[in-house]
């Protein structure tokens, strides 16, 4: 670098945080400062929930390769330079399991910066809380990484993952992958009443049996009577219709209800398609 005159009683790194321009700061910062310190990787794990025929389960993979062969995992990889940790979530669904979620079936959960996590090296994940369609189910496919793609059994009255009738431990799971779904099923559980993200996982449009049948699941120590979904979850969802059950009185059917935040990006989205067609009827005449 070329010579500078740093003042008296001021040091080159005070220097150039106080003195110069933020380009000439951020030229010295990469040449300088920043090999100091030692950077981590950082991956996007994914506690992926779905509801199938009454049963909660988990998507998880059997690693194929060190570390932590043949033990189970869950989905997740490293993120991508130009990507934040939720996009890294949609794209490993995709390529894992064919399905293109919206953002708002993801949901981070928490980070996990323990040191010696990963023997490869310092490793930092974002784990995240996914809601799949029961048809996930079917069109899953292993990746690179995965020897073969699971779906666990889970009790959450228990707090347990079970394959095969067989409940796993802590001994089963990759890294501290077993800790995160543990943690994923407080959070759950914990925010049952006031924040009933988990209603993503039920398949739209569904009746307050289907619903209910899911809450009790969930937390069946606080069981629930049908009657009384409307009263809890009312105000986060709306009726769109009927559905015909043989021998049975139609039941009406409902669906998550959007945000004000996510009906304007609707809109917005809409009006926007709305403009570029006109555009380019335009551009035809």
């Amino acid at each position: 670098m070329a010579t500078i005159s740093i003042p008296e009683g001021m040091n080159e790194k005070e220097y150039y945080e106080t003195v110069v321009s933020e380009e000439e700061f951020l030229r010295w910062y990469k040449e300088q400062d920043h090999p100091t310190y030692e950077n981590p990787s950082v991956t996007a794990d994914m506690v992926a929930y779905c509801f199938v025929e009454g049963r909660l389960k988990l998507l998880v993979i059997r690693r194929k390769t060190h570390p932590c062969q043949h033990r189970v995992a869950l989905v997740g990889g490293f993120l991508q330079k130009h990507e934040d940790a939720i996009q890294a979530c949609i794209r490993e669904v995709q390529e894992e399991v064919g399905l293109e979620l919206t953002p708002q079936k993801v949901e981070q959960l928490m980070t996990v910066s323990t040191p010696g996590r990963d023997p490869r090296g310092w490793v930092i994940t974002i784990a995240h809380l996914v809601y799949l369609p029961a048809e996930a189910v079917d069109m899953v496919r292993a990746g690179d990484d995965a020897k073969e793609v699971l779906f666990l059994d889970v009790d959450f009255k228990h707090g347990e993952c079970s394959l095969d009738g067989r409940v796993l431990t802590a001994e089963d799971f990759a890294f501290d992958h077993y800790e995160i779904v543990q943690e994923s099923i407080k959070r759950i559980q914990g925010r049952l009443a006031w924040n009933p993200t988990f209603l993503h996982l039920l398949e739209e449009p569904f009746t307050v049996y289907e619903a209910t049948e899911l809450v009790n699941l969930i937390h069946p120590d606080k069981e629930i009577l049908t009657n009384n979904f409307l009263v809890t979850y009312g105000s986060y969802v709306e009726e769109v219709g009927v559905k015909r059950v043989p021998k049975k009185k139609p039941r009406k059917t409902y669906r998550w209800k959007e945000s004000e935040s996510q009906a304007d990006q609707k809109k917005t989205k809409e009006a926007g398609t709305k403009v570029l067609a006109s555009q380019l009827f335009l551009d035809c005449r």
